[in-house]
């Protein structure tokens, strides 16, 4: 299915025109030429971002050489590919370039599990990845950083919580119908980046999406992946995927107009665990794909309702 920035009319005046030129892109790969599945593509401005499905393609309305905005590409084990939006007015395929993961072929035998960053579900009362009244989730990635005792260890399971049930607003009140929010997502494992100490480069070199239609707690086993951590900490993210099955809305005050606004918002709500601290283990990937602490829940939220087990 090709993917088109529908909300792009709305946010630059040089395309409200809807009669104006539609620009077809199609993202591959530089060596091989084949599509590359589930990229985001994020306007940076505009803060506006999709994910494209198998085709690798995507499409931009309007005259792309008046515009003045960014486009970041980024997807799993490829290099970010940022260009000026107006750049793409003489193109029509995008080639990203792959970089090498090194891969732990040697057979080791891990003997014991050990449980990072524990928590309690019945204590999880907030949850990241809504509008609220006070700011808009503007983020396409969260990070939780683990620490181990020492290098090399397996990373074995993850388990984290996201918020199960939403509102169907679709009948335009302020009361809807309570449903169970069915929702799918990717996951991330991360190294460290040495310069910003947040999240770096990819560790698994496999797409990991889960598709969670109940139940408040999901637990991915990892064990297939063969991921090894290099160092002692590592970050395991939660990737949105903004596209229709995702898309929803939560409801905040406006202050300006000083009434309930309905505002976009893409599913699923992930968790934030009670534990508390001065040192905030939550990174954002925010529109301009800059990794950066995510203290919004500060000093009560330091990290998500996420744990690991790993292998020694």
């Amino acid at each position: 299915m090709k993917k088109i920035f529908t909300l792009i009319a709305c946010t630059f005046t040089l395309v409200a025109n809807a009669q104006q030129k539609m620009n077809t892109f199609y993202v591959v790969d530089s060596l091989s030429g084949k599509p590359v599945a589930s990229t985001a593509v994020t306007i940076v401005r505009a803060k506006l971002s999709i994910t494209t499905e198998q085709d690798g393609i995507f499409k931009i309305p309007g005259d792309l050489s008046r515009m003045l905005d960014t486009v970041i590409l980024n997807t799993q084990t490829y290099i970010p590919f940022k260009i000026p939006l107006n750049a793409l007015s003489n193109m029509d395929t995008i080639r990203l370039t792959r970089y090498t993961i090194e891969i732990n072929n040697q057979k080791v035998k891990y003997k014991d599990d050990t449980l990072l960053n524990d928590y309690r579900k019945q204590d999880i009362v907030h949850y990241a990845g809504i509008n609220t009244e006070t700011a808009n989730f503007e983020y396409l990635q969260l990070a939780q950083q683990f620490y181990t005792s020492k290098p090399g260890v397996f990373l074995k399971e993850i388990t984290l919580n996201r918020l199960a049930f939403g509102l169907d607003l679709s009948d335009h009140t302020w009361t809807g119908l309570v449903y169970l929010d069915r929702t799918k997502f990717r996951v991330r494992i991360y190294d460290i980046d040495p310069i910003t100490h947040g999240p770096g480069r990819d560790l698994c070199t496999k797409i990991i999406e889960e598709k969670k239609s109940s139940g408040s707690q999901v637990s991915i086993n990892l064990k297939k992946y063969n991921i090894v951590i290099p160092g002692t900490t590592f970050f395991v993210a939660v990737e949105w995927l903004r596209d229709f099955y995702n898309a929803g809305y939560s409801i905040t005050y406006n202050p300006k107009e000083k009434k309930m606004t309905r505002m976009p918002n893409y599913h699923p709500a992930i968790g934030i665990s009670a534990a508390t601290g001065e040192k905030v283990n939550i990174w954002a990937l925010n529109f301009k794909h800059e990794w950066k602490p995510f203290s919004y829940f500060m000093p009560f939220g330091t990290d998500l309702a996420m744990s690991a087990v790993i292998k020694y």
